[in-house]
C-alpha cells in the first residue's frame, strides 16, 4: 500500500470509528436477521421444492450410475469434458491442474490487489477475477453436464437401424452399458474398450452371447437377460460399424 493511501485509510478508519455504531448490538443484530432470513429461505424451499425420493438402493445393481454431492459435480463434470481414451489425462486434469489453478488464484489475488477498499464499486479488478472464476466455473459445468457423454440414455447416434438393431439399442441403454463403453463418441470413454466399430471384429451371434453371458471382469453378466434381449443385444453390438454407423 501507498503511504498516501496509508494515510487516507487511517484517517477514514478513525474517523468512521469515531462516529461510527458499535459492534455490539447493531452489527450482532443484523447477523442475525440475515441468518433468520436464509433459515426461514432454507425450509420454504424444503418445503416447496421438495427432494424427490427413488427407489430403495440396490447393492446387486449394475446399471447405476453415480452422481456426487453438488459440491463435487464442478469437478465431476470436469472428468467428462476432458475426457478421452487416455484414463490419466481426464483425472489430471479434472481433478488437479483446474481446481489447484483455481485455487492458488485465490489464495494469491489478495497479494496482487492490495487496495485498501472494501466497497466493491471501488474494486473492479477483485470484481472482474470473481466474474470471471465464476463464469469459468459455471461455464465449464454447463459443458460437462451437456457433453456427449451425459446424454448416453437419450439415444445413440447410431443410423441404419433396423427392428432387432433398434431393441437392441434399447437393451444397451437400459442396462446402463453406456455407463463403461463408448459408441459414437457417446458413452463413457473406460473402463470398457469403445464399441463404435466393434462389428468389424466380425463376431457371431452365437459367440457374442456367450460372452455376454460370461464376461472377463470387470465387466458384470448379463446371464440373468431374456433370452429376447441378449439376442438383440448381440445383434446390436456384432453390426456397431458395419451394419449399424
Amino acid at each position: 500500500m501507498k503511504p498516501a493511501d496509508k494515510k487516507a485509510y487511517d484517517r477514514d478508519y478513525a474517523l468512521a470509528k469515531k462516529t461510527g455504531k458499535p459492534f455490539f448490538p447493531y452489527a450482532i443484530f443484523k447477523d442475525t436477521i440475515v441468518a433468520g432470513l436464509t433459515i426461514v429461505g432454507i425450509i420454504v424451499l424444503a418445503i416447496v421444492v421438495q427432494v424427490e425420493v427413488g427407489e430403495p438402493v440396490n447393492p446387486a445393481t449394475t446399471d447405476f450410475v453415480p452422481r456426487p454431492e453438488w459440491y463435487f459435480y464442478f469437478a465431476f463434470e470436469l472428468l467428462k469434458i476432458f475426457a478421452n481414451q487416455d484414463v490419466l489425462t481426464p483425472v489430471i486434469m479434472a481433478t488437479f491442474m483446474v481446481p489447484n489453478i483455481m485455487i492458488i488464484l485465490l489464495v494469491v489475488w489478495p497479494f496482487i490487489d492490495r487496495g485498501p477498499e472494501r466497497r466493491i464499486w471501488k474494486r473492479p479488478f477483485a470484481m472482474g477475477m470473481i466474474v470471471i472464476v465464476t463464469g469459468m466455473l459455471c461455464y465449464l459445468t454447463y459443458l460437462g453436464a451437456n457433453s456427449p457423454a451425459g446424454v448416453a440414455s437419450q439415444g445413440l447416434p447410431v443410423g441404419g437401424l433396423d427392428e432387432a438393431g433398434t431393441a437392441g439399442m434399447q437393451v444397451f441403454m437400459n442396462n446402463g452399458c453406456g455407463s463403461c463403453h463408448m459408441v459414437a463418441g457417446v458413452g463413457a470413454p473406460g473402463p470398457g474398450p469403445d464399441l463404435t466399430n466393434f462389428g468389424s471384429k466380425g463376431w457371431d451371434e452365437a459367440k457374442q452371447i456367450a460372452w455376454l453371458k460370461a464376461p472377463n471382469p470387470p465387466m458384470p453378466s448379463y446371464a440373468s437377460l431374456p433370452p429376447a434381449d441378449l439376442e438383440a443385444l448381440a445383434t446390436f453390438v456384432n453390426g456397431l460399424g458395419t451394419k449399424y454407423k
